[in-house]
């Protein structure tokens, strides 16, 4: 289960595209998937209606294991942000295999019954086990802010679980983990996987035999009835898909603004300048050029002889 989990996160990280936070809203959700309990121990007597043939008295005769089964809720909860609180109400079923039984057991019925029973032996215990549960939630949600995310956390509750033709119900509790991303502004696609825990149950059925030959050793056969206990704990652990829809609306994601470039920077500013006398054009720190000297004066007329 595990495997396959880390192996769907990732592809819902990859082929998921980004949507928008999902904090400050109700949602409602549901969840299915498949469910495993674990092994529990039986507990047996058997009674003789003749006498001669000695009793079984009430102790641990073996254990049954389940067939794999499914595993169906419906929640509704609050988004605060990083923290989110959720009601639930689930239902669980699963079939049992043929129990596992002390050779003891069985020898003491076919002993004072005549009969061939085997430790394989089903006795009507290949039924089905069911679950109603109603629990309260409180998870830690990471991430989630428009990509994948994921969450902890643990529940408790009220479970009643229904085995051996009768039920009891118990507190329960249980822990949580799972990861989401969102598939449209407002749903989100994800695995949850739970471990769920229920008080011990007391179920119990009862098996009447009848003899299987006349004489057994030195007494007559006789019939007589054996009874099945289950005092063990129901545990189980869960591997769902989950579909959750936020109620609240949410805004779209707006990419930021690319800031414009930044303007050019001034023309630096022309140098000051003067015009000489000369009409040049210079720097105005410069110094203008010196004049030309004034051109020399011309030569006086020579006089000519009077006659």
């Amino acid at each position: 289960m595990r495997t396959f989990m880390l192996a769907s996160a990732a592809a819902l990280a990859i082929a998921t595209p980004a949507m928008a936070t999902n904090d400050n809203t109700p949602y409602v959700g549901i969840d299915a998937g498949i469910t495993s309990a674990n092994r529990q121990d039986l507990l047996g007597n058997v009674v003789f209606t003749n006498t001669g043939p000695t009793g079984f008295t009430t102790q641990t005769i073996g254990s049954t294991r389940y067939r794999r089964g499914y595993d169906v809720d419906l929640n509704a909860g609050y988004d605060f942000g990083m923290f989110r609180l959720e009601g639930e109400l689930g239902y669980k079923s699963v079939k049992s295999r043929n129990p596992t039984l002390s050779n003891t057991f069985v020898t003491a019925i076919n002993t004072g019954a005549g009969t061939t029973y085997t430790t394989t032996t089903d006795f009507n215990l290949g039924r089905r086990t069911t679950v109603w549960s109603g629990m309260a939630n409180a998870l830690l949600d990471l991430g989630g802010n428009g990509g994948i995310g994921g969450f902890a956390g643990a529940g408790a509750g009220y479970a009643s679980v229904h085995q051996f033709g009768s039920g009891s119900g118990h507190f329960a509790w249980q822990l949580l983990a799972g990861v989401y991303a969102p598939v449209t502004p407002n749903l989100d696609i994800g695995l949850k996987y739970r471990y769920f825990h229920a008080g011990r149950n007391n179920g119990s059925t009862t098996y009447a035999f009848a003899t299987g030959a006349t004489t057994c050793g030195t007494f007559a056969c006789s019939p007589g009835v054996a009874t099945f206990t289950n005092g063990d704990r129901y545990t189980s652990h869960s591997l769902m898909l989950n579909l959750t829809y936020n109620l609240g609306a949410r805004a779209a994601v707006v990419p930021a603004a690319t800031p414009p470039p930044p303007p050019p920077p001034p023309a630096p500013a022309a140098p000051a300048t003067q015009t000489c006398p000369d009409g040049s054009v210079i720097d105005a720190t410069a110094t203008c050029p010196a004049p030309p000297p004034p051109p020399p004066p011309p030569a006086p007329a020579a006089r000519g002889e009077r006659g």
